[in-house]
């Protein structure tokens, strides 16, 4: 009983966290993806005055294998957008719960970029430009 009532709160933590947004100063951030899963990746569409590109679908074990984009710290350097994930193992939680899965679209502002279509994307570990 003791494990099904912290999966249960990870889950709600989870829910929590989805609704909040990472705005930056900096004109750009991730979000939870508002789309499907059969819309194409990396190609960029409009959203009122914002642009906004799907990175991709993370599938993972529930216990922090899959990234959140509240989680996601990033920088712009030349043209290359470099992005840490910051996914971090939840200690003493039961991998065998089941799979979970995450859309990650990122949000920027075309006023700020206007040359956005051009970025290119790159993972990082430290977040930093290598």
């Amino acid at each position: 009983m003791k494990s099904f009532t912290g999966i249960i709160a990870a889950v709600l933590t989870s829910l929590s966290l989805s609704a909040q947004v990472n705005t930056t100063a900096d004109g750009f951030y991730f979000e939870k993806s508002k789309g499907s899963f059969t819309e194409k990746e990396l190609v960029w569409k409009k959203r009122a005055d914002l642009a906004v590109i799907r990175l991709g679908y993370w599938r993972g074990d529930c216990c922090g294998g899959v990234p959140e984009a509240e989680q996601i710290t990033a920088s712009i350097r030349n043209d290359t957008v470099f992005y840490n994930l910051h996914t971090k193992r939840i200690p003493d939680c039961r991998t065998e719960t089941g799979l979970c899965g995450s859309l990650i679209d990122f949000v920027i502002d075309p006023k700020k970029f206007p040359d956005y279509k051009k970025l290119a994307f790159k993972e990082t570990l430290d977040g930093e430009a290598r």
